[in-house]
């Protein structure tokens, strides 16, 4: 059975490098004023078009996006196509060690001179820099910032006559309140593949932010006492009955919430345009940025961006860099927020959604330590077996998994640091 699933994963993943060689071919042979796009997201696919026709408006150029459904095929069918002449004039990646992974093999174009441009606007922080960055060199613009929030039904909350929290006691507090009341207090699930790494980083992070940032970088042990107290926690609210089942469908998540049967959910503020989508406004739900969890701890949130990159073989690589030079205008970035529901990746344009809003607000109050996500922040090698691993415990999230899924972890941590620093 195992043996015919991997065929029918690699049948996949070859179908849709095929579609990505069709998509070059195509590339080759449209308008010469739009720029293709290839992404994971199919929930961005009219923001792409919208944020176009601004693009085009400044530089002459519009956005014809394609989309690859998962983001495991997606991932292959990208490191696949930049070594042919197939992949679209513009990418969709991620920041920190994915992107270094891709700029290293060479096959992404500088941008260096369109950072500058959007750092003397203003359109960016210049202190973001390392995270589209590779070898002192600038390979990708931020295509938003998310913090990382719980999401809350504010109806159940209500009902149960509950308050934000801003203590971990309060928050584990609320937790046992949804619990008698016979409604799951928390998403969790391994089955989109990604998703397993989500409750140990915001538990981590929330713990030793300290820790975190030296553990993502290779300086700590996974083995060590804050990871493991992390692993004991998690195990902790799974024993107390808090998450929902471990193969709980991804796309099941909104409903879930929407309806009451699940009272929060970890995810960063790029998920509220999901939430929107079904029909959810601000009198339905809120967000917060998870407490700390020991006593004396500075105050952390976990930040995202996606990136867009240049293919240095596109046949359109000089008109999208163009492109992604005003990429940060607030012209454009004010029409894509609007589409996407997520914070911009330029500080001078306004935020108007009010769930956005508030979490500003909450960061603004806190002054949190803003730490980059697990996902991006050691290398992917790393991270992906990593998460395979935390998606086991998942199932069996019992004190005696935690030793050897750390030990397990360490092990591959080792392993793959050494080949990343071998590699640079």
């Amino acid at each position: 059975m195992k043996h015919r699933k991997s065929l029918v994963v690699v049948a996949a993943v070859a179908s849709l490098f095929m579609a990505a060689c069709a998509t070059g071919s195509e590339t080759r042979n449209r308008s010469s004023d739009t720029l293709s796009l290839n992404g994971d997201r199919s929930d961005f696919v009219e923001a792409y078009k919208a944020a176009g026709e601004e693009l085009k408006k400044l530089t002459g150029f519009s956005i014809e996006p394609r989309n690859v459904p998962s983001t495991e095929n997606y991932q292959q069918v990208i490191r696949s196509s930049l070594q042919s002449s197939s992949s679209t004039d513009i990418i969709k990646w991620w920041s920190g060690y994915r992107l270094q992974d891709l700029a290293r093999t060479g096959s992404l174009a500088n941008l260096d001179a369109e950072w500058d441009k959007a750092v003397k606007n203003g359109w960016v922080n210049p202190d973001t820099k390392p995270s589209f960055s590779y070898d002192g060199h600038v390979y990708a613009m931020p295509m938003y910032k998310s913090y990382w929030v719980i999401y809350y039904n504010k109806h159940v909350y209500k009902d149960l006559n509950l308050s934000v929290p801003t203590t971990w006691d309060q928050f584990i507090g609320n937790a046992e309140k949804i619990k008698a009341a016979g409604i799951t207090p928390f998403f969790a699930t391994q089955e989109a593949g990604w998703t397993s790494f989500i409750w140990f980083e915001e538990i981590l992070s929330k713990l030793d932010p300290d820790f975190y940032v030296k553990l993502m970088n290779g300086e700590a042990k996974y083995t060590d006492p804050p990871a493991r107290r992390a692993m004991e926690i998690w195990a902790d609210l799974y024993a107390r009955g808090f998450f929902t089942a471990p193969d709980t469908a991804w796309d099941n998540e909104p409903a879930l919430f929407k309806s009451g049967k699940v009272a929060m959910v970890p995810m960063g503020t790029w998920r509220n345009a999901i939430f929107t989508q079904n029909g959810l406004t601000d009198a339905d739900y809120g967000a917060f940025i998870m407490p700390t969890i020991a006593p004396n701890t500075k105050p952390s949130v976990i930040i995202e961006s996606g990136v867009f990159a240049v293919p240095q073989r596109a046949s359109n690589a000089e008109a999208a860099k163009k492109a992604l030079g005003e990429w940060l205008n607030p012209a454009v970035q004010q029409v894509w927020v609007k589409h996407i529901n997520d914070i911009s990746a330029n500080p001078q344009v306004p935020i108007t959604n009010p769930i956005l809003t508030s979490v500003v607000k909450q960061v603004q109050q806190l002054n949190p330590v803003e730490l980059e996500r697990y996902w991006e922040a050691s290398p992917p090698a790393l991270i992906e077996g990593n998460v395979q691993d935390l998606a086991m415990f998942m199932v069996q999230p019992t004190p005696e998994n935690i030793e050897s899924t750390l030990q397990k972890l360490q092990k591959r941590a080792e392993d793959e640091w050494a080949k990343w620093r071998q590699q640079r």
